[in-house]
């Protein structure tokens, strides 16, 4: 089988990264004629997908992800476009990792926290994880320090008008976070 065919076999559109590609016994010198014949795209340092993948979202965080050794949830700014509950759009991946985890990729905003609960309010992708919609509210009205006060107001009201979510489900995600004291100021104004 060509090293083309294994490739597309085997990852059917989602990023792989080089260790992937020797396991499958892809050597460097058949990577590099994939890279030359445009075949394969290189998203980062050590991380490739096929030609004519949807560079979607989900291609990104998943590529993201891949490239912080660990846990890792995609949050905040990034969470909330992937809700469509903002019209900024993140110029870097946002992801919530452990407090000692660092990163030098440019494309990599961490949220560091000693404490990342991570039982609580993270759903699991395919090849990924994410703050629940609920929990990215709560953790953007939080933030307000890092994202600004007005971005998580106008997640909060516009996840509400479309009844994306309800106010007691947020409450109850913030009681579960121990953070229902930060937020109950905006819930009251909503209520």
């Amino acid at each position: 089988m060509s090293p083309l065919k294994k490739v597309e076999t085997h990852f059917k559109g989602k990023p792989f990264s080089r260790d992937e590609l020797n396991h499958l016994g892809i050597t460097s010198v058949q990577l590099s004629e994939l890279l030359k014949k445009e075949s394969v795209y290189r998203l980062s340092r050590g991380i490739y997908v096929l030609a004519g993948v949807d560079l979607s979202n989900e291609t990104q965080f998943q590529a993201a992800t891949m490239r912080i050794d660990g846990p890792s949830a995609v949050c905040l700014l990034s969470a909330l476009w992937y809700y469509n509950l903002t019209d900024h759009i993140p110029k870097k991946v946002w992801l919530l990792v452990p407090e000692n985890k660092h990163t030098a990729h440019k494309d990599i905003r961490l949220l560091r926290r000693n404490n990342p609960h991570w039982k609580i309010g993270i759903e699991k992708h395919k090849s990924f994880a994410i703050t629940s919609l609920e929990r990215t509210l709560v953790d953007s009205l939080c933030m307000k320090r890092i994202l600004g006060p007005q971005i998580g107001i106008d997640a909060l009201k516009t996840a509400l008008r479309e009844k994306k979510t309800a106010l007691d489900k947020i409450i109850r995600m913030a009681k579960s976070l121990g953070v229902d004291h930060r937020i109950s100021n905006y819930v009251e104004v909503l209520a």
